[in-house]
């Protein structure tokens, strides 16, 4: 029987070559090293990967923080400004309210009293301006200037009508009410 010899192939590892087939104890010294490499880029891959899984993860996370930080700020600023906005809701609705209690009750004092509240109003008028916001201002124009307009009525003896503010009342309540009861969840609006 005829010996074959084992088939022999170049292999170049690190700059040289290396005859496989000759000694099986390179043969397996190379297969280890080989093996160690592949492993070892495997390994670097699945770290490289993870770490860009973990960055995006990290991404989210910070963009999903700092909108609730910004809505979080937004909330705080609107409690701040709430309680002051409610107080001066609160005065012009009053003196609105006495105006029309003046009006229905207690009629023949009218004269004596409606300058000095025509002045409350609009001087509640002016807080409400200040604290805002636009949406609560306009409401509280008119209330001031229904107001004077009656005013001006019972100054020159005509015919005195309690319609318009009440209108303006109803009107510049409900939009207090829709104010204070904003969240900040909403957009900002302007004022």
């Amino acid at each position: 029987m005829a010996v074959t010899e084992p088939p022999i192939s170049l292999v170049e590892i690190g700059g040289s070559f290396c005859v496989l087939g000759e000694n099986d104890a390179v043969d397996a010294g190379v297969a280890a090293v080989v093996g160690a490499a592949i492993g070892g880029g495997l390994a670097g891959l699945a770290a490289f990967g993870t770490s860009w899984f973990n960055l995006r993860v990290t991404h989210a996370q910070n963009k999903a923080l700092s909108a609730e930080a910004a809505r979080q700020r937004r909330f705080e600023g609107l409690q701040e400004r709430r309680e002051p906005r409610s107080k001066a809701y609160a005065d012009l609705v009053d003196t609105g309210q006495e105006v029309l209690d003046l009006l229905r009750t207690r009629r023949n004092e009218l004269y004596e009293h409606i300058e000095e509240l025509n002045s409350k109003v609009r001087k509640r008028r002016a807080a409400v301006a200040i604290v805002g916001p636009v949406s609560v201002v306009g409401p509280a124009s008119d209330l001031a200037a229904a107001v004077t307009m009656l005013r001006n009525l019972v100054m020159h003896n005509r015919n005195l009508d309690s319609s318009s503010v009440e209108t303006a009342l109803e009107k510049f309540t409900s939009a207090a009410r829709r104010a204070l009861e904003d969240d900040g969840d909403r957009p900002p609006a302007s004022g």
